[in-house]
């Protein structure tokens, strides 16, 4: 993978130490992994504490911001052209996702309405949406990623949500999924989205889930951790705090894993001795592998210990 422009981690100047927990503002973390960056290949080890008070994972010391942002490549997923998918295509990815399903599990409306995706990359989301009626805007911290979608006829906003300045009680839907554990200032963030989203709209946040069952068994080697572009790492407790503190009634949790969390940890395990980085071998990359993978994953959905939550809320 290409980098944009690959940032020195060994400049002391731009790194932060947290001295008081974000969460619950206590001061005593014990240390949870040492971990280098084994997505992208950034240089430099990132230490991840928690919290022994409230549970909350974070990088500490923590980076800069804009020091951080020079860590994603330029092929980073989320970044790519955002265009709707061919008919035969739509059909095709209908099959499959019988047999390994991987959708969202996003509210049902009963008609569209302003929706706001944060991190939204091209804009993937916001083009489907937009085919369904919807008036649909986005955030993404990334020039180009923005400028791909705004090619697209997207309504892209390139920055932070803070920045972006919408009317308040704008959106009937606001989400932020996969994206929300990648922010600096998640309190600050559901401050604004409690400002903005409409009395009777919801929210939508789907993370990785630091307490399931692959965290603790990969470890430093799991596939979500994603050192150092993750500054923070939720569980559905400190996750539910923190909506509860800014303004949000939490109506559902939802636990939805795929086979990355599975397969992908033992390639990242594998790759440990290598240069290689990612899904680069044969293990993550086997669709048969994939498969197993996905049902194991849902295995783990099913006792409520799997990699990935998503949380569904209104504003109180």
């Amino acid at each position: 993978m290409t980098q944009k422009s690959p940032p020195d981690f060994s400049d002391a100047s731009q790194w932060k130490e947290v001295r008081y927990c974000p969460l619950c503002g206590q001061g005593g973390f014990r240390p949870v992994v040492q971990a280098p960056d084994r997505h992208y290949g950034n240089r430099g080890l990132f230490q991840i504490v928690e919290c022994v008070t409230c549970g909350l994972n974070f990088l500490n010391p923590m980076p800069t911001v804009d020091y951080l942002s020079g860590a994603y490549p330029t092929d980073y997923y989320a970044y790519q052209p955002a265009t709707p998918e061919p008919r035969k295509s739509r059909i095709l990815n209908s099959v499959k996702r019988v047999l390994r399903p991987d959708t969202t599990g996003d509210p049902r409306f009963e008609k569209p309405g302003a929706v706001l995706d944060i991190g939204c990359g091209s804009g993937t989301f916001l083009a489907a949406m937009r085919e369904r009626g919807w008036q649909v805007q986005g955030v993404e911290f990334d020039n180009l990623a923005a400028e791909r979608g705004r090619q697209e006829g997207l309504d892209i906003f390139a920055g932070t949500i803070d920045a972006a300045k919408y009317p308040s009680s704008t959106f009937d839907y606001v989400r932020s999924n996969h994206s929300f554990e990648h922010v600096h200032n998640p309190r600050e963030v559901l401050l604004e989205i409690r400002r903005i989203v409409k009395p009777t709209g919801l929210l939508f946040i789907g993370v990785p889930n630091v307490k399931g069952l692959m965290a603790r068994l990969y470890g430093t080697y799991w596939w979500y951790l994603g050192a150092p572009v993750h500054p923070f790492g939720y569980s559905p407790a400190t996750l539910g705090r923190l909506l509860a503190e800014t303004g949000f009634k939490i109506e559902r949790v939802n636990y939805n894993s795929k086979y990355a969390g599975v397969v992908g940890s033992i390639q990242l395990y594998l790759n440990r001795n290598n240069a290689r980085v990612g899904d680069d071998g044969q293990i993550a990359r086997n669709r048969f592998l994939r498969l197993i993978g996905h049902w194991a994953a849902r295995l783990t959905d099913l006792l409520r210990m799997g990699d990935c939550i998503e949380v569904i809320a209104r504003p109180i």
